[in-house]
């Protein structure tokens, strides 16, 4: 992290920087997907790259079920892994990103 930042969120940028790098939100989160940087209400998130992986593959589809198969070719491309580790990242996020208002976690597992 650079000297100075504090963990808080970088100044906006122009237009012409922002249209190379894609910004996911989700709640009170902010991905920067080029800058690798998880935000929470202006404070940065703590993440493992393959937690942030994930965080990234459940963030383009918000709402929306993603295999545990789809997150393993995603995370993990051209790779053989147990599916432990996927377990193991989600937990960390899971951690990381806290429960939402009403309680419920941030992501869900269904059956």
């Amino acid at each position: 992290m650079a000297a100075g930042r504090a963990g808080r969120e970088p100044p906006a940028r122009p237009p012409e920087d922002r249209a190379t790098n894609a910004l996911l939100e989700l709640g009170p989160f902010r991905l920067d997907t080029a800058r690798r940087v998880l935000w929470r209400e202006g404070e940065v998130v703590p993440l493992t790259p393959k937690a942030l992986d994930v965080f990234a593959a459940l963030a383009e589809r918000p709402r929306e079920v993603v295999t545990k198969d789809e997150l393993l070719r995603r995370v993990w491309p051209d790779t053989f892994v147990e599916e432990a580790n996927l377990t193991v990242h989600v937990s960390s996020l899971r951690k990381a990103l806290g429960a939402q208002p009403d309680g419920r976690p941030w992501i869900e597992t269904v059956p």
